[in-house]
C-alpha cells in the first residue's frame, strides 16, 4: 500500500535533500541548494516542475532542492546564510522573522491568499466562522495554522472560549474517529487527500473570512541580495526559473501533476490531480507578484495578533520590481 501524505508527514522526520537528476554538462553550471521549508507536496510543485522541466539549468543554474522542517525554520536558516541563502517559507514567518530582525526578504509571492481551511465532515454543516461555536476544534501545538485560526476568530469576533480546542497531530485521524469536529491544514494537503479518498469532507476558507495574509513566497537572505552582486543575478535567475513552473501549474494543472506522480510515485495520482488543481487556483497573477498593499495588510493581521516583534514596514519585508 502506498504512503499517503498523512502518513508521510509521520514517516519524514528528517530532512531529505532531493537531488536534481544528472545530465551532460552538469559540471558546467551553478550549483545551489534551494530549500522548500515542508516536506515534498503539490504546494511546492512550481520548485519541482522547474527543475524538471529545465529552467533552470537554462539558466545556467544546477539546482538541488533541500526540505525543509517548516516555515520559520526555514526563514531562520536562510536568514543565517550558512547553509542555505535562499528558499521558501511562508509570508507570516517572513514577517515575523523580519520584525525580530531577521536578515530576510521576500523576492517573490506564490500564494496571494492563505491556504490554510477549517475542514470538516459534510453532514456537520461547518460552513461560516459561527458554525464553530460549540465545536470540537483540533489544534496542532506549534503550527502557524493555529494563529490564523485566531485570527479568523478575531476578525469575526467569536470569543475563542466559546469553541473546544483539542491539541491533536498533524493527519485527521482525530476528525474520522469523531474525536473532533473539525481540524485545520492547507486545503491542498489533507482535505484534497481525504476527497481524493471518497470522503464527504466540506472546507472552509479562512481567507474568505477576513483573514488577509499573503502565505507561500521566496526569500532571500539579505546579505547575500545587497552586498553580492553574483548572488543578486543568481537568485532573480531563482525567481525566473520559479515563476516559469509555477505558471506551468497554474495554465496545465493535470500535465504538473503527472510530472509530479513521477517524482514521487508513493503519492496517490488522484489525490495529486485534485490538489494540484487547487494549487493553481491560489496562484497569484501574475505568478510571484507581490504589492505593499498586500504585505500591509498581512502585517496588520500579524499585528492584531501581538505576533510581530516589532513595528516592521512591507519596505522592509519585501523586494519590490
Amino acid at each position: 500500500m502506498k504512503p499517503t501524505i498523512l502518513t508521510r508527514r509521520k514517516l519524514l522526520g528528517t530532512t531529505v535533500a532531493v537531488a536534481a537528476p544528472v545530465r551532460a554538462r552538469a559540471q558546467t553550471l551553478q550549483h545551489l541548494d534551494l530549500l522548500t521549508d515542508w516536506k515534498p507536496a503539490p504546494t511546492y510543485a512550481g520548485f519541482y516542475v522547474a527543475r524538471e522541466l529545465d529552467a533552470f539549468r537554462r539558466r545556467g543554474l544546477d539546482v538541488r532542492i533541500v526540505e525543509g522542517r517548516g516555515a520559520a525554520v526555514a526563514a531562520e536558516m536562510i536568514a543565517t546564510g550558512k547553509e542555505y541563502w535562499i528558499g521558501s517559507s511562508s509570508a507570516s514567518a517572513t514577517a515575523i522573522g523580519r520584525s525580530h530582525d531577521l536578515a530576510i526578504r521576500s523576492l517573490a509571492v506564490y500564494y496571494r491568499r492563505t491556504p490554510t481551511v477549517v475542514y470538516s465532515r459534510t453532514e456537520d454543516r461547518i460552513d461560516a466562522p459561527r458554525d464553530l461555536v460549540g465545536k470540537r476544534i483540533g489544534l496542532v501545538q506549534g503550527s502557524a495554522t493555529v494563529d490564523e485560526y485566531r485570527a479568523l476568530l478575531l476578525a469575526n469576533r467569536i470569543d475563542r472560549s466559546k469553541i473546544k480546542e483539542i491539541e491533536v497531530g498533524w493527519d485527521a485521524t482525530a476528525l474520522l474517529d469523531r474525536q473532533v469536529d473539525a481540524l485545520l491544514d492547507y486545503e491542498e494537503i489533507a482535505p484534497a487527500e481525504l476527497q481524493s479518498q471518497g470522503k464527504r469532507i466540506a472546507v472552509m476558507r479562512l481567507a474568505d473570512f477576513g483573514v488577509r495574509l499573503y502565505s507561500l513566497n521566496l526569500l532571500v537572505n539579505e546579505m547575500a541580495w545587497t552586498s553580492s552582486p553574483q548572488r543578486r543575478h543568481t537568485a532573480q535567475l531563482v525567481e525566473e526559473a520559479v515563476q516559469e513552473g509555477y505558471q506551468f501549474v497554474r495554465d496545465k494543472p493535470a500535465d504538473a501533476a503527472a510530472i509530479f506522480c513521477k517524482i514521487f510515485p508513493a503519492l496517490s495520482p488522484r489525490f495529486v490531480e485534485l490538489s494540484m488543481q487547487i494549487v493553481a487556483r491560489q496562484l497569484a497573477v501574475p505568478i510571484g507578484n507581490q504589492t505593499r498593499i498586500g504585505w500591509e495588510d498581512t502585517l496588520k493581521t500579524l499585528s492584531s495578533l501581538r505576533l510581530l516583534g516589532r513595528a516592521v514596514s512591507a519596505e522592509e519585508v519585501a523586494i519590490y520590481d
